[in-house]
């Protein structure tokens, strides 16, 4: 050990453990964050691929955003807004799917 006091003199680094941790970096004390919720993942991907390729799929990733948005509800998983995209896309994609099969009837 040094006879010399650790100061913050420009220059001089000092490390003192445990002080401060920066945002985003995980402690030994900090608390664990839940998982991205695998519904809200998979509803969201499938509502976007019903957007590009089968409309009538958007339902299908609607409902599975539904199941998402329960779990983040329940605070088992992180992903609310990946959820919501879902929804919205899949609603979107289904609406237009919808109005696609009415226009080529008629």
């Amino acid at each position: 050990m040094s006879d010399r006091s650790p100061s913050n003199a420009p220059g001089e680094e000092y490390f003192n453990p445990g002080a401060y941790i920066p945002a985003g970096h995980d402690g030994p004390g900090a608390p664990q964050r839940p998982p991205l919720s695998k519904m809200a993942i998979s509803g969201f991907v499938t509502a976007c691929i019903s957007l590009i390729v089968f409309g009538f799929l958007g339902v299908v990733g609607m409902l599975l955003c539904g199941r998402g948005l329960r779990e983040v509800r329940t605070g088992r998983a992180r992903g609310r807004g990946l959820a919501i995209a879902g929804v919205v896309i899949g609603a979107v994609a289904f609406i237009f799917y919808l109005v696609n099969m009415f226009v080529r009837t008629h």
